[in-house]
């Protein structure tokens, strides 16, 4: 496959739609279009699979800045145009192209998850995740040890969540950069968000968060942190996933940990809803971070810590 062939699948092929959901944005219908709810001025065409920003200037007929899920990556996720090409010829094969769809819930699954390399390497997740990030080397040794966290070749962090059943399985990975300058997030192609990033210390009590360094940070917190289990979603509009683990039947009790912000009091408030309907024996309990100190639980460890 020559450059202009894999820049034009990339460009075709990788919904923009889909991958703005997985980097962790709440996808909004618009008409025929596509918005973020943190970027209203963002509408995304899910069949010619191009955006614009209408508070950026265009050009031409354009009502904004125009662009491609590559432009997505660097304006939105922090990305050069580089690390932005490496992380999507991943995502497509060898195989004969598909055709984009035009709406998100008629795109076809893949059927397996796709994970980044491994480096050779800890370094520089230790560093970001205990230095920058203040979660304890302890909590971030467990996950390694549980293989729920590596490096990939690029120095991010990868974080894998498992299937509540096999418990060898894995159903699902998020990226995190470890460059302080450059934010990258994103969700690797496959997962399974009605399972997420699930830590089960064979607890009675399930601790809800959005990102998984704020379920690390929370952990670093509460210093006796396997009396819990955690659930970390990927971001406020995937709150599904608490479905699957009240199924389960093991769960009697659920504290919402979210974001202290619109969307985690929201995403809070509709876990609540479905609990109250379906499982009224099951306690539920708010635990937000203090507001003045920060909106999610890292910033709070963060202030604790004086870094």
């Amino acid at each position: 496959m020559n450059k202009s062939e894999k820049f034009r699948r990339i460009r075709e092929e990788i919904s923009i739609v889909d991958y703005a959901s997985r980097s962790g944005y709440t996808i909004v219908r618009k008409g025929k279009y596509y918005s973020l709810k943190e970027h209203d001025s963002v509408m995304i065409d899910p069949v010619k699979n191009t955006y614009w920003q209408n508070s950026v200037p265009g050009y031409g007929e354009c009502k904004g800045e125009r662009g491609s899920i590559i432009d997505f990556a660097v304006r939105f996720n922090g990305m050069t145009v580089y690390e932005a090409i490496k992380e999507f010829e991943n995502m497509i094969s060898e195989t004969e192209p598909q055709k984009v769809r035009s709406k998100i819930n008629t795109q076809k699954k893949n059927k397996e998850i796709i994970f980044p390399n491994k480096d050779i390497n800890m370094r520089k997740v230790f560093a970001y995740l205990i230095k920058t990030r203040g979660i304890q080397q302890q909590v971030v040794q467990d996950m390694v040890d549980r293989k729920m966290l590596y490096q990939d070749t690029y120095g991010n962090c990868v974080f894998v969540g498992y299937d509540i059943e096999d418990k060898n399985k894995p159903v699902f990975a998020c990226i995190r950069g470890t460059n302080t300058y450059k934010k990258f997030i994103g969700d690797v192609v496959g997962c399974d968000y009605s399972k997420c990033f699930y830590v089960d210390n064979e607890s009675e009590v399930l601790v809800v968060t959005e990102s998984v360094i704020d379920a690390m940070s929370v952990m670093s917190i509460v210093g006796d942190y396997k009396k819990y289990n955690y659930l970390a979603l990927g971001g406020a509009g995937k709150w599904d996933a608490v479905k699957t683990y009240l199924k389960a039947g093991k769960i009697k009790e659920v504290i919402n940990s979210t974001d202290n912000d619109q969307g985690g009091i929201k995403c809070g408030q509709c876990i609540c809803s479905y609990i109250k309907e379906n499982y009224p024996d099951i306690t539920r309990r708010w635990n937000l971070p203090p507001k003045k100190y920060g909106k999610d639980w890292n910033d709070i460890l963060i202030k604790m810590k004086g870094m």
